[in-house]
């Protein structure tokens, strides 16, 4: 049995770790605060017993190309560049209150964050954000997490339910191109899970749906009185290997997929309801990542996002440092 992996199931808290980012990251509509690859390795292990857990994440993104409907260059922005440096907080409780058979908890995220913007001059579409470090969308969660299973003594998948919302708390203003915060609450439940096929590799995917609300401010004219954002799906996915004790590495990534359209004032007009038909937002972005177990009840895990496919989205380089420190 790999006591180093049966370690790490044993402390790994659950968490639904939601990576708050500029508003305009996924379309100009779908909000901030969504885990783009916030998490990664052994993601559906949690918590084995009743306490709090902390989750932080330093999070570095630069936006350097926005793209449009085909894949290419967007020609609305003449060499933009959007940059936001992310601290998020999240605070894991897990109860001693069992429901089928998992432990019931509940969990809170608080994104402070700075964002950067800057575009030609001759760009059709400026790029304009808030001046200084401006607090983000809260987001709140139930989850629920099942006992991990256990084959020839050593845990072989373990899984994780939870229900997250997203509440408009964070900083916005319609003068701005790029805002911290949307102005919309969304419902975001997700599936995380972790596959043991070997004492040493793991595989971890967590499934997300998202539905979000009213945007009853957009800015855009007194014509649009609301704008709502398509419904998306998502993937976060990784795998890893123990190369050395106490240290696994691997690959990570996220796959993003807006599934219906962009809708103002409801939608109700067949023709004009609709922002733009079939312009939808994809984003496929893949790096190197690793897990080191730092101690007894102490996790360090670092990744690396690169843009494969991207549609209708900025996209560039993004680097996460992620903290877990169970009590």
């Amino acid at each position: 049995m790999n006591k180093h992996l049966t370690s790490l199931a044993r402390i790994l808290p659950a968490l639904a770790l939601a990576t708050a980012i500029p508003a305009v990251q996924a379309s100009t509509l779908q909000p901030s605060g969504l885990n783009l690859g916030g998490t990664s390795f052994m993601d559906g292990f949690g918590k084995a017993g009743p306490g709090f857990a902390y989750i932080g994440l330093l999070q570095y993104r630069n936006n350097d190309k926005f793209y449009d409907n085909d894949g290419n260059d967007n020609r609305a922005f003449s060499k933009p560049k959007l940059r936001s440096t992310v601290m998020l907080n999240q605070l894991a409780y897990t109860s001693d209150m069992q429901v089928f058979g998992g432990l019931l908890g509940a969990t809170a995220l608080l994104p402070v964050v700075r964002l950067g913007s800057s575009a030609a001059p001759d760009s059709f579409i400026p790029l304009t954000s808030p001046e200084n470090t401006k607090l983000g969308d809260v987001t709140l969660g139930l989850f629920l997490q099942m006992p991990p299973v256990f084959e020839h003594g050593r845990p072989v998948f373990s899984q994780r339910f939870e229900v997250d919302v997203i509440a408009p708390t964070g900083q916005y203003d319609t003068t701005y191109t790029a805002n911290i915060g949307s102005n919309s609450w969304s419902f975001n439940p997700y599936w995380a899970m972790t596959f043991l096929p070997t004492p040493a590799l793991e595989l971890s995917t967590r499934l997300h749906y998202l539905y979000n609300g009213r945007n009853t401010d957009p800015g855009f004219g007194p014509a649009i009185r609301h704008v709502q954002a398509g419904q998306a799906v998502w993937a976060n996915f990784a795998a890893s290997y123990q190369v050395v004790p106490n240290l696994n590495v691997g690959v990570n990534g996220y796959w993003f997929r807006q599934i219906t359209d962009d809708k103002l004032n409801g939608g109700r007009d067949p023709v004009s309801g609709v922002m733009a038909r079939g312009v939808r937002t994809t984003d496929l972005s893949m790096g190197p990542g690793l897990l080191w177990k730092a101690g007894p009840k102490t996790l360090v895990f670092a990744n690396v996002y690169l843009p494969v496919t991207v549609r209708n989205t900025p996209g560039g380089l993004h680097l996460n440092l992620r903290l877990i420190q169970d009590f």
